[in-house]
């Protein structure tokens, strides 16, 4: 089903007359890839529970624990269907209009709290992944990010070729803090933004959910692409009701006219 014209039209004209559009993209910009949301009535963590509120804590408290722990949990059905996903995952119609509005100059980066690299897949340049990627490593005390070469890590990775640092995978933990770099980067993105679409995301898990509201705050304009009513709906210049999938294409082609 398109969306609303008169919704898409008023979000082709902010876009138009604003000189720095920022993309800030959630879980439900993947959902067409195949990948399910966590939270929700369909989330995976609704279907078979949240993991541990203390990950970073007891990856911190006793990294080789840690390790021997993932290496028994990779068979719990929520990570056998995470990861299986995640693997078979391509990038949707959505992630393509989005890869074109950059090229086409309409947008200027992308935030994303998605680990997917789906974005990358689909041509997107300007990325910044808050919550990390599938496809990294990182040292927690330098931050040095390395290609992530298998999808299970049976033992604890070597140290940082860089500092000897502690090395994990690049996605975020539980009780993790965002890297600074990543977050100022971000921050940094939102504040240069005079208009702001938030795709496919509730904007309730702290920091990344704050930043649309600090960019309005600074006098940004915000557009909405959800399936539903968010916290961030009644703060929206522009709400289009449906899938990413579906809006973006019909976006990116009332910007082209």
């Amino acid at each position: 089903m398109k969306a609303a014209i008169d919704a898409v039209s008023l979000a082709a004209d902010l876009i138009r007359g604003s000189e720095y559009v920022v993309a800030m993209t959630g879980a439900g910009m993947s959902v067409e890839s195949g990948i399910p949301t966590f939270r929700g009535a369909d989330g995976i963590w609704s279907r078979h529970g949240q993991p541990s509120a203390n990950s970073y804590a007891e990856w911190l408290e006793d990294p080789d624990a840690f390790w021997s722990s993932e290496r028994r949990r990779r068979v719990e059905p929520w990570i056998v269907e995470l990861r299986e996903t995640l693997r078979q995952a391509k990038p949707n119609e959505g992630h393509r209009a989005l890869a074109d509005m950059e090229d086409s100059g309409k947008v200027m980066s992308v935030i994303t709290q998605n680990i997917d690299g789906l974005h990358q897949d689909a041509g997107s340049k300007s990325v910044i992944e808050i919550h990390g990627s599938r496809h990294k490593m990182r040292c927690v005390d330098c931050g040095d990010r390395t290609p992530r070469t298998t999808l299970f890590i049976d033992s604890p990775p070597p140290p940082c070729i860089e500092c000897s640092g502690r090395v994990k995978f690049d996605s975020v933990l539980f009780g993790e803090p965002i890297p600074q770099v990543t977050l100022q980067a971000a921050r940094s993105e939102s504040d240069r933004a005079d208009c702001v679409i938030v795709i496919g995301t509730s904007t309730s898990v702290k920091p990344a959910g704050g930043l649309p509201r600090i960019a309005k705050a600074n006098g940004a304009t915000l557009i909405e692409i959800n399936s539903s009513e968010t916290p961030l709906t009644r703060s929206c210049d522009a709400v289009i009701r449906g899938t990413a999938a579906s809006v973006l294409p019909e976006l990116l082609e009332r910007l082209l006219l």
